[in-house]
C-alpha cells in the first residue's frame, strides 16, 4: 500500500488504526485519543486531516465526534468493522463526497454574486444553468427560466444564429473565444454591447458536452467610444474644411495635432508634424520667436491675438500670417499647451499694396487735374485781360 500524501495528516483515535495506517514520511501522525477532550486538542494540532474512527470510540460519544469533525477535518471514515486494506478507498470516497459537497455549495453561492453573465449549455445551446444577471439581460425574475431555452428564445434571429455558430466552433475546435467585443441584439430592438469569453464544457472523461462562458457589460464604455469617435472625426472634419491653419502643442512645444493648411504651407504631412518642434521645421531665429511668445502665454494665460507675421515657405515664397494664440487648459484648468490659428493673409496684403497705389496715383491724378484747371483758369484771366486793354 503506498504513503497517503502529505495533505492528508491522518487523525487516529484507535491504536489499531495508527499502527495499519501507511502515511508518508514527512506527515504528522497524531496519537489516538479515546474521548472528546482528547479529540478537541487532537483537532486543533492539525489544521488538515482526516479522521478515522476506528472499532473501540464510544458509541455514545460517535454523533458529537461527527458534528465536532464537520468543522475541522476534511473528512471523516467511520470504520466500526475496521480493515487496514479498506483505509485508503474509504478516505478517498469521504474526500470525494466532502468535494462534491462543497463544490455544489461553492457554486450554489458564488454564481448569484458574480456581476457578470455566466451560463452553462449544452451541445444544442440550450441553457443548463445561468446566474442572476444573466436572467435580467433576458428580462426574467428567475434563472431557472433559461433552462432548456436557448438564445433564439431571448435574442434576434440574426444574432442568436451568431452565437450558436460561434459555440459550434468551439465545441468543434476544442479551442475557447477570449475577450470578444459584440454587440447583442434583443428582442424589442433592445442593444447591449458585452466582452465575451467562451470555452468548451467537459465531463469528468473529459468529452466535450456544451459550452459555458461569460458576458461583461461594456455598453456604457463603447457608447463613450462612439462618442467619441464621432467627436473626433466632427473635428477632423472641421479641421480639414477651415482654410485657416490649426495646431495644438504640449508645453514643450511639440505638435499635438495640426491641420493639413499648416501641413501644406510647411509642405510636409500632418504626420511627420507630431511630436516636431519649432526648432525642427524654422530657421532658429524665427523658432526661438515663435517659442518665447508661447511661453508668455503659458505663464500668464493672456492669448495673442491677430499678430501679422511674416514667414517663408520651403519654396521660398514670403507669405503674411494673421497669427492668433490661446493657452490650452487641460479639464481642471492648467495650461498644458497652445493652440494656435494662422490665416494667410498674402492676397489681401497685395490688394492693400495695389489699393495703396492706386490711391495714390488717384490723388496724383487730381493734384494734376486741380493744377491744370488752375492753369487754365488763369490763361482765360490773362486773356481776359488783353481784350479789355485792346
Amino acid at each position: 500500500m503506498d504513503p497517503l500524501p502529505r495533505y492528508l495528516l491522518p487523525l487516529s483515535f484507535s491504536s489499531q488504526v495508527l499502527k495499519a495506517l501507511p502515511v508518508a514520511a514527512d506527515a504528522r501522525v497524531l496519537p489516538s485519543v479515546d474521548d472528546l477532550a482528547g479529540l478537541a486538542e487532537a483537532i486543533k494540532a492539525c489544521a488538515l486531516s482526516v479522521a478515522v474512527i476506528g472499532p473501540d470510540w464510544p458509541r455514545q460519544d460517535l454523533a458529537a465526534a461527527q458534528e465536532m469533525l464537520l468543522d475541522h477535518a476534511v473528512a471523516c471514515v467511520v470504520a466500526p468493522d475496521f480493515n487496514p486494506a479498506q483505509l485508503e478507498p474509504l478516505i478517498a470516497a469521504a474526500l470525494a463526497e466532502r468535494t462534491h459537497q462543497f463544490d455544489a455549495s461553492f457554486f450554489g453561492q458564488l454564481l448569484p454574486l458574480l456581476p457578470d453573465l455566466v451560463y452553462f449549455k449544452d451541445r444544442n445551446g440550450r441553457f443548463l444553468a445561468g446566474n442572476q444577471g444573466l436572467a435580467r439581460s433576458f428580462q426574467l425574475e428567475d434563472p431557472a427560466l433559461m433552462i432548456g431555452r436557448s438564445d433564439a428564445d431571448f435574442l434576434t434571429p440574426e444574432y442568436a444564429q451568431k452565437t450558436l455558430a460561434d459555440e459550434q466552433e468551439v465545441m468543434r475546435t476544442g479551442q475557447p473565444v477570449i475577450g470578444l467585443s459584440e454587440q447583442a441584439t434583443y428582442d424589442g430592438n433592445r442593444v447591449r454591447w458585452w466582452l465575451t469569453w467562451k470555452s468548451p464544457l467537459r465531463d469528468r472523461t473529459g468529452r466535450v458536452i456544451g459550452t459555458f462562458g461569460f458576458s461583461r457589460d461594456q455598453t456604457d464604455f463603447k457608447n463613450t467610444e462612439i462618442s467619441l469617435e464621432t467627436e473626433r472625426h466632427l473635428l477632423e472634419v472641421l479641421l480639414t474644411g477651415l482654410p485657416d491653419s490649426v495646431y495644438i502643442k504640449d508645453r514643450e512645444g511639440r505638435f499635438l495635432l495640426a491641420n493639413q493648411v499648416i501641413a501644406n504651407r510647411m509642405g510636409v504631412t500632418t504626420a511627420f508634424l507630431r511630436g516636431k518642434r519649432d526648432v525642427d521645421l524654422y530657421p532658429p531665429e524665427l523658432a526661438a520667436a515663435f517659442r518665447k511668445d508661447e511661453e508668455a502665454i503659458m505663464s500668464t494665460g493672456m492669448p495673442l491675438i491677430n499678430r501679422e507675421e511674416m514667414l517663408r515657405t520651403p519654396d521660398g515664397r514670403d507669405i503674411h500670417v494673421l497669427t492668433t494664440k490661446l493657452p490650452y487648459r487641460n479639464p481642471a484648468g492648467e495650461v498644458i499647451g497652445i493652440i494656435g490659428m494662422g490665416r494667410n493673409i498674402t492676397l489681401r496684403k497685395g490688394y492693400d499694396e495695389q489699393m495703396k497705389l492706386a490711391q495714390q496715383e488717384i490723388m496724383k491724378l487730381r493734384a494734376e487735374v486741380a493744377e491744370t484747371a488752375e492753369l487754365r483758369a488763369e490763361v482765360a484771366r490773362l486773356r481776359a485781360a488783353a481784350a479789355g486793354q485792346a
